[in-house]
């Protein structure tokens, strides 16, 4: 854990954001207790759609409120430009350039999770249905004849074989994506961990504290 960290620190939660680097990690730990189980994952089928829709629906979330959680990083490492010391920018840009890098792995699986969640639609006409209607005066005389047109769109899936294609892949893969999202989870809260030690020790020593990623 970070040696910084205050005496008491408000816990972080779904209604409690994070509001300094040790909470930031918790929050972190907490989302990767979210994701499916190995049990879960291998047990995915592309053809049981609802399940992997289901099992999709579940990591997409985590994805989402990780990438949230990253966003809070800028604001608690925030320093005034001038007033920072040379070591200070080297740390946050180690630390940004490891967030950018997992970032882009995570990535990897949102994008396939979005092509079976959201595939790609087109809008389509199923049904038409025509009605004549004769109008009539107040003698009983028929006036004119009136013609109404009732269509009825639907929004079908645009190319069916990609989506099943794309169910396929992720099944098969599945299990080294997640595990790929765990290890960027888990390679952040460590990345904090050493921003903080770089830290600690540039202010007690005048020296660095390496950063390799």
């Amino acid at each position: 854990m970070i040696s910084s960290q205050t005496a008491v620190e408000e816990e972080v939660s779904d209604t409690n954001p994070p509001t300094n680097l040790t909470s930031i990690q918790t929050r972190i730990r907490q989302l990767l207790k979210r994701l499916p189980s190995a049990e879960e994952t291998t047990a995915l089928d592309a053809s049981k759609v609802p399940e992997l829709e289901a099992w999709c629906t579940k990591v997409r979330k985590v994805l989402r409120q990780y990438n949230l959680v990253l966003n809070f990083l800028s604001v608690v490492t925030y320093q005034w430009e001038p007033d920072r010391p040379g070591h200070t920018g080297q740390s946050l840009t180690a630390l940004n350039n490891q967030m950018q890098s997992g970032t882009a792995r995570v990535n990897i699986l949102s994008n396939d999770i979005s092509r079976i969640l959201t595939p790609s639609l087109t809008r389509q006409l199923v049904k038409k249905r025509i009605v004549t209607v004769k109008s009539k005066n107040e003698n009983e005389v028929e006036e004119e004849t009136i013609r109404e047109e009732t269509y009825h769109y639907e929004q079908i899936i645009n190319d069916s074989e990609m989506l099943q294609l794309s169910r396929e892949q992720l099944v098969d893969e599945a299990v080294y994506k997640l595990q790929l999202v765990v290890r960027v989870m888990e390679q952040m809260c460590l990345c904090i961990d050493d921003y903080a030690k770089a830290e600690a020790g540039a202010s007690t020593d005048g020296r660095g504290y390496s950063m390799a990623y």
